[in-house]
């Protein structure tokens, strides 16, 4: 059995564990980065051509955190010479009363919208068909991710920068050790000075291990790639990401993407899958899952054709509250637990990993993340 020392383990090669390796190794940190799979799997919840950017969140601390994420994303992009985050216009649709609250964030941010009725909406886009009483707020501070790219981008620079990456390998065991930590897999031991860990959808059963037992439930969500009858109509530009505030029904949101890093056009019903097991391997979505995502989207975007090219699945580890968990151990401080999660990560990420490298190396930073304390209300944390 390998032995190896670290200053920081990692734990969970995803979107968050690359970034958090990244600065760490950037800022001459030793750093040991332990994924179960491999960088750029597709088992978890970091895989997929793209996601969304958007400033406007639910509170003023998410709209700080998301200013904050654009410089570091433009960062990343200035020291991989990549384009990862591509700006185009968005378009927030439901009924007054869905977006009633988005409207205040927007206008307490100082987030330029132009609010639209359906008849405009359709004016302009011609691509929907939406229901009465459907308004609109047009903005043009959405982004485009590209998501895979990111991912391959971040480990390729932490590599760069030092990092080591042992893939493959399945943690069994983890403790802290004096003031370090311990983790043992199946192919060796490793010691370290801090532990970050990321394991998405995996990070219940490891926090346990800690006297942790975190309220996390995993869900299967559906993303459906489809070939347009009119390709042009739906390229950036012409084609304005969406999301449909819904009500009724399993899903919280439908959700458009123009073609970007994929030849079809993305759709989502957001936040509607089954719950799962992250170590079940089946990733086959579930028929009635497949049946609402195409009625959704034949009738909202009646031209986009039912040509489906692909369809594949993320898992998404949600919280009781839906925010976010990032925070140290109560009892073991050189432990940073990140569950950046509920679906709306990853459009934070470059700025999660460096959040997540200083709590590792310093245990504190300049971000404002009291919403995602462990021992918050919503979350109500209970020890093993």
């Amino acid at each position: 059995m390998k032995a190896q020392s670290a200053d920081v383990i990692i734990v969970g090669g995803g979107v968050m564990g690359c970034a958090a390796a990244y600065h760490l190794a950037k800022d001459g940190k030793r750093v040991l980065l332990i994924e179960q799979f491999t960088i750029g799997h597709n088992k978890g919840s970091s895989n997929g051509a793209s996601r969304l950017f958007r400033l406007i969140h639910d509170g003023m601390d998410y709209v700080q955190l998301a200013r904050a994420a654009e410089r570091a994303w433009r960062d990343l992009e200035a020291d991989s010479d990549q384009r990862l985050l591509q700006r185009v216009d968005g378009l927030d649709i439901g009924t007054a009363k869905t977006l009633a609250g988005f409207r205040v964030t927007m206008e307490s941010a100082g987030v330029w919208f132009e609010a639209l009725d359906r008849a405009e909406i359709m004016h302009r886009f011609p691509q929907f068909a939406l229901p009465e009483n459907t308004l609109g707020f047009y903005q043009t501070d959405y982004g485009l991710i590209a998501a895979d790219r990111t991912l391959s981008t971040l480990a390729s620079k932490l590599l760069l920068h030092g990092a080591t990456i042992a893939e493959s390998e399945s943690v069994q065991q983890l403790r802290a050790s004096g003031d370090g930590v311990e983790v043992r897999t199946e192919k060796g031991k490793y010691h370290g000075e801090r532990l970050v860990l990321a394991a998405g959808p995996w990070i219940g059963p490891l926090t346990r291990q800690l006297g942790l037992a975190l309220p996390l439930t995993v869900t299967k969500e559906l993303s459906t790639y489809y070939k347009p009858t009119d390709m042009e109509a739906f390229m950036p530009g012409r084609f304005p990401i969406f999301r449909h505030h819904l009500t009724g029904g399993t899903a919280r949101w439908g959700v458009g993407f123009p073609i970007f890093e994929h030849v079809g056009v993305k759709m989502v019903m957001d936040c509607a899958g089954p719950v799962v097991d992250p170590d079940d391997p089946d990733r086959t979505p579930v028929a009635v899952q497949q049946d609402e995502a195409r009625e959704y989207a034949a009738g909202i975007l009646p031209t986009l054709g039912g040509d489906i090219i692909e369809t594949e699945t993320c898992l998404y580890t949600m919280t009781p509250d839906e925010h976010f968990i990032i925070d140290r151990h109560p009892d073991f401080p050189q432990i940073v637990i990140a569950s950046p999660c509920s679906g709306a990560g990853f459009k934070f990420a470059p700025l999660i990993g460096r959040i997540l490298a200083d709590l590792a190396t310093s245990g504190t930073t300049q971000y404002n993340i009291e919403r995602f304390r462990l021992d918050r209300a919503g979350l109500k944390n209970g020890k093993v």
